[in-house]
Parts: C-alpha cells; structure tokens; sequence
C-alpha cells in the first residue's frame, strides 16, 4: 500500500491510494475441531486355551510326525547310496559296454527314484509346516 501523499500546488496529479489486488485465494483460519462423540474402546477378549496347535500334546505329535519323516528320507537316502555304489562298481567293472550301458542307466534310475523321494518329502513337510502356522 502507498500511503496518501498531500498535494503540491504544482503537481497536477490527484492523491492516489493503491488498494491491495485480490488474489481470489482465502487463507486457512484453522479453528479446533471436535469429534462429535468418543467411542470407547472394545473390552478385551477373553483369554481362551490355546489353539490345537499350541498345546505341548499336539506340538509333541507334530515333532514326531516330522522325525518320522526325516527318518523316512534317511532310510530311503541309505538305500538309494547302496544301489548308487553298487552301479557305479557295475560300471566300473563292466566286461562289455552293454553291461556298463546298463549301470549308468541303473545310476540313474537310481537319481530318479531319489529325486521322487526329496520332492515327496519337500510336499509332506511343506503341508506339516502348513498345518502348524497357517499365514
């Protein structure tokens, strides 16, 4: 704003007043807002027993049930080894180059069946894990 200046003789412009632009913006006034009612907080849930799950029986049959598993994969790895070494022998005593064709073809028929053995146990301890923590 320019402030009012008096008037000379000799001037012969008016007194102006320059008068703020608007802008069309309006400026936030915050005012406090309340909310129209408190709700209050839910009771708590009761403590219940814990979930299957949970308790040491069913946490005891879930160990169990995944030593036997892993017992399961060890024994059929032990009998697996024992055909693997017995084709390797095979083939490394092989008198013609069809019976060493045939202990390479054994060895892996061997690898399959082992491969066919992890991925079952890979399934059945993916579903065991499943059941105890399902996210």
């Amino acid at each position: 704003m320019v402030a009012a200046r008096p008037m000379h003789i000799l001037d012969p412009r008016p007194d102006l007043r320059v008068e703020p632009r608007s802008s069309g913006l309006t400026l936030w006034r915050p005012e406090i807002v309340l909310a129209p009612t408190a709700e209050p907080a839910p009771d708590p849930r009761p403590v219940l027993p814990g979930e299957p799950g949970l308790r040491p029986a069913a946490v005891q049959a879930q160990i169990e049930a995944s030593r036997s598993m892993l017992d399961t994969l060890a024994g059929a790895r032990q009998a697996l080894d024992a055909r693997a070494l017995h084709a390797a022998a095979w083939a490394a005593g092989a008198p013609s180059e069809r019976a060493r064709v045939a202990a390479v073809i054994e060895s892996y028929r061997v690898k399959s069946e082992l491969d066919e053995v992890l991925a079952d146990t890979f399934q059945r301890m993916r579903a065991l894990i499943q059941e105890r923590d399902p996210r």
